[in-house]
């Protein structure tokens, strides 16, 4: 009888932990490389994913953007592969094409090596939305008609917070990396995030704003000082003389306001007779800032307008010929700074310039 007993437990095998664990081991590793090597499964559709990599997102925002799109099953492999690799600082901004399937190692690659130049689409300070519009059209290839729809549509501008009745000046003029096909709705958000975002940096540290200004009327005197101006120096100086004006009452007589109205780039050149059109955007006409912004400023107008030169008294400023200006505190002197400038013009129906910028009487 005890014969059997031993020859049950000489068949029985020992618990060995060492070997689970290890097995355990083996199966995790199995799952990690299937997630690294097949990130989107073992067949995969042969469809690509256009994926967008803001400036100033982490590498766990990526990785959750890529899981989103279809690219990953899992973000941990993505994750700890990034750190193994030293590429998890390395992820630049950018748009970027991935055929689903690729693997993860050619995924951190392509985003540590960036766009390098490709599909890069430059936006100058100072056009208006009509232009910006136009451009990006014929960078993406998308009709211009879908930018310029988007643009005024009140669900849209809700949605981006944006409380006027265009994105006319909440386009931030920058170098983006939109590929050829991105939505308008994609890069509007992205360019509008981006003014937002220099808005936010300006302002850091302020208690208050000149005049208490909004967001808004930041923006709308923003978009004359860069319309204005040419020199980056010059740009805090001709904001203090425009916030002078303003908090004196008088009207601003900005010359590129009249343009605006008129339908007409603010950069034109504007004649006297044309001083005396009745639009809203009309500064020779009105007291106070316009209805909103006659251009998309650069962040250096922006920056002016939040901090403009401290001190500063004068009200008068006209241009004389060399990309500057000459500046003055009364009126008297701003004669004479025209009768400076006039001797350099000829022709009796030259460009307003001395006549109409800021020439009229204060009022």
């Amino acid at each position: 009888m005890s014969s059997a007993p031993r020859a049950a437990s000489a068949r029985a095998r020992p618990f060995r932990p060492r070997r689970w664990a290890l097995l355990l081991l083996i199966v995790a590793g199995l799952a990690v490389a299937a997630d690294l090597i097949l990130p989107a499964g073992a067949f995969p559709p042969p469809d690509r994913r256009v994926v967008l990599v803001q400036r100033g997102e982490n590498l766990r925002q990526v990785a959750n953007e890529l899981k989103r799109m279809g690219l990953l099953r899992g973000t941990l492999g993505f994750l700890v592969l990034a750190r193994l690799m030293h590429l998890d600082r390395e992820i630049k901004a950018g748009q970027y094409s991935f055929t689903l399937g690729i693997t993860v190692p050619a995924l951190l690659r392509a985003l540590a090596y960036g766009m390098s130049g490709l599909n890069l689409v430059t936006i100058p300070e100072g056009l208006t939305l009509p232009e910006i519009s136009l451009l990006l059209s014929n960078h993406l290839g998308v009709p211009v008609a879908a930018f310029d729809s988007l643009a005024h549509e009140r669900a849209f501008l809700d949605s981006l917070q944006v409380d006027a009745s265009s994105l006319e000046g909440y386009l931030a003029p920058d170098t983006y990396e939109f590929l050829p096909g991105t939505s308008p709705e994609v890069a509007f958000r992205t360019m509008v995030g981006r003014m937002k975002d220099w808005l936010r940096r300006s302002m850091a540290g302020k208690d208050s704003l000149p005049l208490g200004f909004t967001m808004h009327q930041i923006l709308t005197l923003a978009s004359i000082v860069e319309s204005e101006a040419m020199r980056d120096d010059e740009r805090p100086r001709i904001a203090r003389v425009y916030i002078n004006r303003l908090e004196r009452g008088m009207k601003l007589q900005a010359d590129p306001t009249v343009s605006y109205g008129l339908g007409r780039s603010p950069h034109s050149r504007v004649f006297i007779r044309q001083l005396r059109s009745n639009t809203a955007f009309n500064t020779y006409l009105y007291i106070g800032l316009p209805p909103g912004p006659i251009c998309n400023p650069g962040r250096k107008s922006v920056e002016a307008v939040v901090d403009p030169t401290p001190g500063n008294l004068e009200l008068y400023f006209v241009a004389r010929g060399d990309g500057r200006h000459m500046f003055s505190h009364t009126y008297a002197e701003h004669l004479e700074n025209i009768r400076k400038w006039r001797r350099t013009q000829l022709g009796p129906d030259s460009p307003a310039g001395a006549e109409s910028l800021l020439a009229m009487p204060p009022s």
